[in-house]
């Protein structure tokens, strides 16, 4: 039986570790020493004290991490923000606050696909054997390894899971056509004010009380994203759930227009929809028509509307390329899988003798490939399943070969075409979620195979080594059409490796070249911190790390914003807790900032160095610096944590 762990309910700083951050990050990045130091008076009082800002005003103004990552294929960019750590704060003191009222008003429409019903009150320490895990946010019905979450979630953590779901055949049964349709950049065109629209209705709304619960929510949509009013930041988890309570209203108003309209839902039509997707069931083109018009009204009452560039409609059977291309994967996978072992025995002692891993390697990816090719579809839409199939069978056949003593060419073979295959998959889809979970199969694998022969541990570590360091090649020599930052977890697998297997100075300088001069995003932070993460002390990249010094002074002795912007705020902590740079020189730099910084009453700060800086050199803030063990830690919490793709 798995260990089950009790939520602190009175812990209202755990939202965050749960609500506040996008899932699009670097792998060191996580709130949990942040978390720590936050839940210390005296560190928290550090922070304050050195940036002059005001934790408990309601009237700051603080300018969120905006950045772009890349939403896969031929698609767009998408901008992603990290809010303001004292605006992390004041959604803590919201949802401490209001959750009740949070659950409240997400239970509403039974058309949301998923929505939070209730706080999380316990989780499991550890899985059961057997046990499903979800991708996602808690779901209601599952037992999760970590509580990853606030709130626990109907229905569907993933929307994959709906298609697979009796309740998706049963609406395929009672209706021979479906609509799919989104709402139209919907969290840039949300309007704050909304909200109070949604609670209550727009003459109440513009009539509210301070302290009410819309009210609140409104201005704190606001504080998260730089006072604007027209739109919410992309990424966390309460912003999914300020959209959430909007779209249930909607959802009510668009089930009564119906009606009004002389169409019955479960009758005459039906619908659901997950965040901003809405997926129509119908059996006559003037039903479909009228739910479009009435969605569409719905809609503008609050300000948006649909992306009619994306509708499609699809016909019984409801098959999808992907859903197709995933059943011949499937099989793909299966058969090179059963081809490792003789006649279907699956034991350790059944192992084929493979002499030629890349050959059979090459045979395996052109399955894929043409898997793909023949269903039309681009990687970044089966990357994150092949992953997961992939993984499953590798982590099972280190599990059998675990139970032979004498480890043998042929055993390592097949891990060597593993990871061909696994890195010609993220090498066509290298966005932020595969690099993750490519990093947490290689950090299993390392783990696993740590007892092995040596002989057979540095081919893998050079395999592991020549391909990343291919993917790294790639990117500086496409930098003009990738987006930079997608790659910095490659580094971060780096790091897992023996220190033999580094790359040269001249080679990093030259990737970090590239990341400056092609970034059309906010990342500076990010590369900065990646790369003195990498480098560390080690002598042989002396002349980078005085020139990452040199760039962060300027950086800091340059900023118009300071620390009101959530970059600089970040950035200058993680910095004054470096321990790869000479306390004299941080000291310093907390001296020079000292003269520059203006209190919220536009007073210069005083306080005294000596004293704050015991905490601020010599205590992680966002960045896990002394902790060994920060990327085993930070890959466990992120196999847990909702994306928003």
């Amino acid at each position: 039986m798995p260990d089950i762990i009790k939520v602190d309910t009175n812990d209202k700083l755990r939202t965050l570790l749960t609500d506040v951050l996008p899932y699009e990050l670097p792998l060191w990045f996580s709130n949990f020493t942040m978390y720590q130091r936050f839940s210390t008076p005296e560190h928290t009082n550090a922070y304050k004290t050195i940036s002059g800002l005001n934790f408990e005003s309601e009237t700051g103004v603080y300018i969120p991490l905006d950045y772009l990552v890349s939403r896969g294929g031929s698609n767009s960019s998408r901008a992603i923000s990290i809010m303001h750590p004292v605006a992390q704060l004041k959604v803590c003191d919201f949802y401490n606050k209001y959750d009740d009222l949070i659950e409240y008003y997400c239970t509403k429409s039974k058309y949301s696909l998923r929505h939070p019903y209730r706080k999380s009150t316990k989780f499991y320490g550890k899985s059961q054997e057997g046990s499903k895990l979800t991708d996602g946010v808690e779901s209601a019905d599952e037992e999760r390894i970590v509580s990853s979450s606030y709130f626990k979630y109907k229905k569907y953590p993933f929307l994959y899971r709906f298609f697979e779901s009796y309740e998706y055949h049963k609406l395929e049964k009672q209706f021979h056509s479906m609509l799919q349709v989104d709402v139209s950049k919907c969290f840039p065109s949300i309007y704050t004010h909304s909200i109070g629209w949604a609670v209550k209705n727009k003459r109440l709304a513009k009539d509210k009380s301070k302290g009410s619960f819309d009210g609140e929510f409104d201005s704190l949509m606001q504080l998260t994203n730089y006072r604007e009013t027209n739109g919410i930041i992309v990424g966390p988890e309460v912003s999914r759930i300020f959209a959430e309570i909007i779209l249930q209203k909607i959802d009510l108003n668009l089930v009564d227009k119906m009606i009004k309209n002389g169409y019955r839902i479960s009758k005459d039509y039906d619908y659901r929809r997950y965040v901003d997707d809405y997926f129509v069931f119908f059996r006559s083109g003037e039903v479909k028509t009228t739910f479009i018009k009435a969605l569409e009204s719905c809609l503008l009452e609050y300000k948006m509307y649909l992306n009619e560039a994306k509708t499609t409609i699809a016909s019984r059977p409801f098959a999808t390329d992907i859903s197709l291309a995933k059943h011949v994967l499937s099989h793909a996978v299966g058969e090179y899988y059963n081809s490792r072992y003789k006649e279907k025995d699956t034991d350790s002692e059944s192992i084929v003798q493979l002499t030629k891993p890349s050959s059979k390697a090459n045979k395996t990816i052109s399955e894929i490939k043409m898997a793909l090719a023949n269903h039309k579809v681009e990687y970044n839409s089966i990357s994150n399943y092949l992953f997961s199939a992939i993984a499953k069978r590798m982590l099972t056949y280190l599990s059998k070969i675990a139970e032979i003593d004498a480890k043998e060419e042929f055993h390592l073979n097949w891990l060597l075409v593993d990871l061909d295959v696994l890195f010609f998959v993220h090498a066509m889809d290298i966005r932020i979620r595969p690099t993750d979970r490519l990093a947490r199969l290689i950090h299993d694998l390392l783990e696993r195979t740590s007892d092995w022969p040596q002989s057979h541990k540095e081919i893998i570590n050079k395999k592991i080594f020549d391909h990343v360091k291919q993917a790294i090649n790639i990117f500086v020599n496409h930098a003009n059409d990738m987006i930079g930052l997608e790659t910095l977890n490659l580094l971060i697998i780096l790091t897992m490796l023996p220190s033999k297997y580094q790359l040269p100075e001249n080679k990093l300088k030259e990737y970090f070249g590239s990341l400056e001069k092609h970034s059309e995003t906010n990342d500076f932070y990010f590369r900065w911190i990646t790369f003195m993460i990498y480098i560390e002390s080690n002598q042989e990249y002396s002349q980078l790390r005085d020139e990452l010094i040199e760039a962060a002074d300027n950086y800091f002795l340059n900023s118009d914003d300071m620390f009101i912007s959530s970059e600089f705020f970040m950035f200058y902590f993680d910095y004054l807790a470096c321990p790869y740079i000479s306390k004299t020189v941080r000291k310093n730099m907390i001296d020079e900032i000292k003269k520059i910084t203006l209190n919220s009453k536009q007073i210069p700060v005083q306080f005294n160095v000596d004293t704050q800086s015991q905490i601020v050199l010599n205590k992680d803030f966002i960045v896990s610096w002394r902790d060994p063990e920060y990327l085993k830690n930070s890959l466990e919490k992120k196999e847990y944590i909702f994306s928003y793709n």
